[in-house]
């Protein structure tokens, strides 16, 4: 291989440093929102892997005004082309999974920059280990093995796989609001790809860690290893999906968990309070009152205060939370409050006394 020049090096350094740190951030025991940082981090590490790459190849990596050779500055250095950009540089109209796996990225980082979303780390593990082994591959296949990060990173210990507790906990999280706008993204995104792009490993990395069992350890064993498989060759993949039906968990679909019905309210407030309260009368008024939902046959059903209540598209009715029961619970005690929500009367009530 040719010698790199030290404009070059430098670029590779600085990507190399910065996927480091990035698995460094991300493997942190104590850090709650490692998406994130890893993502920010990496997306440096690639804009600065093509940056050496166009320097390599002697291509003109920044912006230029409009209709003019002109560089485009800010601070007084060039505006160098960011992410996006430089994706479609290198790939053109070629798209890989690595390239979906690395747009996914940019578009998720936009949407989680103003947003603390710990749950969010179990959603993408499968593409951030890609979006890790994706860079290895092509750092190592432009500029050679001695750049590889292989010697610098080490497996992670993990624990997340045996704690079904930790697990739930975080499965709560993602009913927040903030969650489901991100989940949208990520939910649309996965459905807008092929499926052979969804299932390789190019743009999710997904794997089964499994106990070595055996009855002497040998000095040429290793605790960690990969074994490859080769998805054109039939014996290889019914290993595969034999071991991943061996070791899948029992998933039970569940609609709309942690969601309350009418009636559940109701019980609920009335076993609070100790008095009458009926789901079609007093829990009517109390939504009315408070605007949390709209009329039934609204042109604009999803309009609610996602805090209280949600829009159960299936079924064409609503779904109530936790947070609105003590909510009531609190609203209620108060015997002014309470006198002044069940004396309002309903738009029906309004319309007959016109």
């Amino acid at each position: 291989m040719a010698r790199l020049r030290r404009s070059v090096k430098h670029l590779i350094l600085k990507s190399r440093d910065s996927a480091v740190l990035a698995v460094d951030f991300y493997n942190k025991p104590d850090t709650r929102f490692k998406s994130y940082g890893y993502i920010v981090l990496m997306s440096i590490a690639w804009t600065s892997l093509f940056h050496a790459l166009f320097e390599r190849d002697r291509i003109k990596y920044f912006y230029r005004k409009k209709e003019s050779r002109r560089y485009v500055y800010v601070d007084g250095e060039r505006k160098t082309w960011e992410l996006e950009k430089s994706l479609q540089e290198y790939f053109g109209d070629n798209n890989p999974p690595m390239r979906q796996n690395l747009r996914f990225f940019a578009g998720l980082r936009n949407k989680i920059e103003h947003r603390f979303l710990p749950a969010l780390d179990l959603e993408v593990v499968g593409e951030c280990q890609a979006l890790l082994m994706n860079y290895e591959k092509l750092l190592t296949q432009e500029f050679g093995d001695r750049f590889g990060l292989n010697q610098s990173l080490a497996i992670p210990l993990q624990l997340a796989s045996t704690n079904p507790e930790w697990r739930n906990k975080a499965l709560k999280e993602m009913q927040s609001r903030e969650y489901e706008v991100v989940k949208r993204y990520i939910d649309v995104y996965r459905a807008s790809l092929d499926d052979s792009v969804w299932s390789t490993s190019e743009f999710s990395f997904r794997v089964f860690l499994v106990p070595k069992i055996g009855n002497r350890e040998s000095t040429s064993d290793v605790s960690v290893e990969f074994v490859p498989y080769d998805p054109d060759s039939p014996e290889d993949m019914e290993k595969y999906e034999r071991l991943a039906a061996f070791i899948r968990e029992k998933q039970v679909p569940v609609v709309n968990p942690g969601r309350l019905k009418p009636g559940d309210v109701a019980k609920r407030v009335k076993d609070a309070l100790g008095r009458d309260f009926s789901a079609s009368y007093h829990h009517a008024k109390c939504w009315r009152f408070y605007r949390v939902r709209p009329e039934k046959g609204s042109k604009n059903p999803r309009k609610t205060k996602v805090e209280y209540c949600q829009y159960d598209e299936p079924h064409h009715d609503y779904v109530y939370t936790e947070e609105w029961v003590k909510f009531l619970v609190s609203e209620l005690s108060n015997e002014q409050k309470r006198k002044a929500i069940m004396h309002t009367r309903s738009p029906r009530s309004s319309k007959r006394a016109k």
